[in-house]
């Protein structure tokens, strides 16, 4: 089964992040009776106006009733049909539109039908099989070769099984199976209290979505050793042991941790409690001491001031200028007259449709920035191990703070 990331909006069960329509199964390898009788009462228990539970389900395992199974395969549309013909089990999905206690109209059949077969689906996947779900059939073959009463409606056909060699598909199907899962933005399918206005979720919400989805290992910005750039400008500023150092969005904590082992006192914090969570397990490991908050820098609750800020790939998330300006006042609330900010962004260069938003030349970062702050100097870089690597392209700034307000 395709193992995408999904670059969610928000934290979810991985359950969810897990589940994949495929249309790859194993023809060899059939769902034991007691499985397959767990996803079904999975579907028994779902919710539904008055309790009526109006599904019905028609179960045809080609290993226990391969005549049944047949039936229901030759009513597929004959594209569904050429990868169906895999899976060990078709269930078919039936809704009853009549309430069975009083004999009226039920206009939520269908829909609570519905919702049982998601409960049948996400059981399978607790359970390590693969379903897909198909509404291309032939209704009236399909209840004739099965006699379902005419009265019924006929809603999907799920096929359960376990996953397969996508190779094995028909080369029309195989790049489906390897296309990353994508979905439209919150903002588009969510309204926030009425009609036409978007609903947009917490930005620190999708960072904890990210963090818990995918190994920071495999996060595109994660960095194990001192990123070079800073590496560069810290020997440039010859700060003394002991000096303090805010590593802003610390992400997984490599770059906290090479702060402290050159000798900086760090703080580090970020809005993912996942990462700051990874984040001290690598402190612990190397043995050395940081301060960790979960924070957001746009309602940023850590006090006190620092030499110095290390800002990896925070400020380029920004795309409202109200964003801008308050992270551009909190870092200058943060530092002391004089400090230093190491800001690392991308590149106005950088055309990639994936990525933060923000993309600046060195214009831009002395128009943000102009008010309590002086461009000590920018140079182009690459989000990479090395300037020369293959990565996106960056901006690395150095910033000071301006002392003469403090005056």
């Amino acid at each position: 089964m395709a193992q995408q990331r999904m670059n969610v909006q928000a934290p979810i069960e991985r359950l969810f992040a897990d589940r994949w329509s495929t249309r790859a199964f194993d023809p060899d390898k059939r769902v034991p009776a007691e499985l397959l009788a767990s996803c079904l009462e999975a579907a028994r228990w779902a919710p539904s106006c008055f309790g009526a539970e109006p599904w019905h389900y028609i179960v045809a395992d080609r290993f226990t009733a391969q005549a049944a199974w047949q039936r229901v395969l030759d009513a597929l549309a004959p594209k569904n049909q050429l990868w169906a013909e895999h899976a060990p089990v078709l269930i078919v999905a039936v809704a009853d539109p009549v309430f069975s206690h009083n004999g009226n109209p039920n206009r939520w059949a269908e829909y609570d039908t519905g919702q049982a077969t998601v409960c049948l689906t996400l059981q399978a996947e607790s359970l390590g099989l693969a379903c897909h779900q198909m509404g291309g059939f032939d209704a009236e073959t399909l209840k004739s070769a099965l006699t379902i009463p005419e009265a019924l409606q006929l809603m999907s056909v799920t096929a359960i099984g376990y996953a397969g060699d996508i190779k094995a598909l028909d080369t029309d199907f195989q790049p489906m199976e390897e296309t990353a899962r994508t979905r439209r933005p919150l903002a588009d399918t969510v309204h926030n209290g009425a009609w036409g206005t978007a609903y947009h979720p917490p930005a620190s919400a999708g960072w904890e979505a990210r963090y818990q989805e995918t190994s920071v290992e495999q996060l595109p910005w994660f960095h194990a050793g001192l990123d070079a750039d800073i590496s560069r400008a810290l020997d440039s500023l010859e700060l003394g042991d002991g000096a303090t150092a805010l590593d802003l969005g610390c992400g997984p904590g490599t770059q906290a941790v090479a702060l402290a082992k050159c000798g900086l006192s760090v703080t580090a914090s970020d809005v993912s409690w996942t990462a700051i969570a990874s984040a001290e397990r690598l402190a612990a490991a190397e043995h050395v001491r940081i301060d960790f908050h979960v924070d957001d820098v746009l309602h940023s609750k850590l006090t006190g001031q620092f030499d110095l800020i290390i800002d990896r790939g925070v400020f380029h998330c920004f795309a409202d200028a109200d964003d801008q300006q308050t992270y551009v006042s909190t870092l200058h609330q943060r530092l002391k007259p004089g400090a230093t900010l190491l800001l690392k962004c991308f590149h106005k260069q950088e055309t990639s449709e994936t990525g933060p938003p923000g993309r600046y030349e060195e214009s831009d970062i002395s128009r943000f920035f102009a008010d309590g702050f002086k461009l000590i100097e920018t140079q182009e870089s690459r989000f990479a191990p090395t300037a020369q690597d293959d990565g996106p392209k960056a901006l690395f700034c150095i910033l000071e703070r301006s002392i003469k307000e403090q005056q």
